[in-house]
């Protein structure tokens, strides 16, 4: 009978909890540095006519940052702040109703945003350009044939725009 042995495993132990000890540089949730436990969400400045799309944006990168409870979204003080402005908001006709009306439309949001680390005094991210529609997914989209409302477009868009945002920034979501 052969006996079984666990030193590989013992030795992959020691060597995690010594990483450990020593104070690894970044948190184990994400790829933020340690001392990042909170993070503020400024408004966005809205430069277009669409009223509302900053605090949709907002509204989702909250939600999004609150789904981890390694990390914790303050109204002020926090150790990184995130940052930006809605730079842009297009309409895009995908098809038209037989009476030349738009059937299914596309909403997309384009936005510049900045990661700042307060501890060190320094972006971690500046000026990333991000739009909703190149997230892979067409959240944006409507029927407006249907009756569907403008507002579904772009609460589908705010949610993308923001989940991307969260990814890059945060990581691992």
């Amino acid at each position: 009978m052969r006996e079984k042995t666990y030193g590989g495993a013992a030795i992959l132990l020691l060597g995690l909890a010594a990483a450990l000890a020593a104070g690894c540089r970044t948190s184990t949730t994400s790829g933020l540095p340690s001392h990042i436990r909170t993070v503020e969400v400024s408004l966005f400045q809205n430069k277009t006519m669409y009223k509302g799309i900053e605090g949709m944006v907002a509204r989702y990168i909250i939600d999004r940052i609150n789904a981890d409870p390694a990390i914790q979204v303050v109204s002020g003080g926090g150790d990184a702040v995130i940052s930006g402005e809605i730079a842009a908001v297009t309409r895009s006709t995908l098809r038209e109703t037989t009476t030349n009306e738009p059937g299914t439309v596309l909403i997309s949001i384009r936005a510049v945003y900045s990661f700042y680390d307060v501890k060190n005094r320094r972006f971690l991210i500046e000026d990333q350009e991000l739009s909703s529609s190149l997230t892979g997914l067409s959240p944006g989209i409507y029927e407006a044939s249907r009756g569907a409302e403008s507002t579904q477009g772009e609460q589908g868009a705010a949610r993308a725009l923001a989940a991307e945002i969260v990814r890059k920034t945060i990581g691992k979501w």
